[in-house]
């Protein structure tokens, strides 16, 4: 595919972002949510009447070079719904769960369907919140980086039982560009990871 020029307004830029768009069956308000911003900034850019910003225009870029396979998508989701250890998988950004395996499911004590396309912020431990933090400084959303272990305080109880001693985060990309996050806890520090 041609590389996108990221200067001045391109109408070329724009019409080849509709088309790709268009193509991928993604919705512009879809693309503002992975991308973080809103649905008439992307309507700008397809018009050719606003340029994204260079960290935008590289993810951008990313997503129309990466090939779509929803085979993978589907594996992975089908690896976690059946996976042996604790693990959940969500969208990166807005910490969405997307599915989950039935130990965390266990551990969790409730039916996950109705967290399912829900945020799980609100259930962060000190030490999740604090290594959502450390996202920034470590290049987490430039690709610098993939996966953190951190240490992990259990909790018993509401709002929502955590029993992992460590937790590993590993960050990678669904065949629509979404970036989303493979959450695996440990009783004990992983490490050959």
């Amino acid at each position: 595919m041609k590389r996108l020029s990221n200067s001045s307004p391109d109408k070329e830029f724009g019409r080849l972002l509709r088309q790709w768009r268009r193509a991928s069956d993604i919705k512009q308000s879809r693309l503002a949510d992975i991308l973080g911003v809103t649905q008439a900034t992307v309507s700008r850019w397809e018009s050719g009447a606003q340029s994204p910003a260079p960290l935008q225009h590289e993810l951008i870029h990313q997503m129309m070079t990466r090939k779509r396979n929803f085979r993978l998508d589907q594996a992975i989701k089908r690896l976690v719904l059946h996976s042996s250890q604790r693990v959940h998988l969500i969208e990166d950004r807005s910490h969405r769960l997307l599915c989950v395996s039935r130990p965390r499911e266990h551990e969790w004590q409730r039916d996950c369907a109705a967290l399912l396309g829900t945020s799980l912020w609100r259930f962060a431990t000190p030490e999740i919140a604090s290594a959502e933090k450390s996202l920034h400084d470590l290049g987490w959303h430039e690709d610098q980086t993939d996966h953190l272990t951190f240490e992990n305080s259990r909790r018993e109880g509401a709002p929502l039982r955590i029993v992992d001693t460590y937790i590993l985060w590993e960050r990678f990309f669904l065949s629509d560009g979404t970036a989303v996050r493979l959450t695996t806890g440990f009783d004990q520090n992983p490490v050959h990871i």
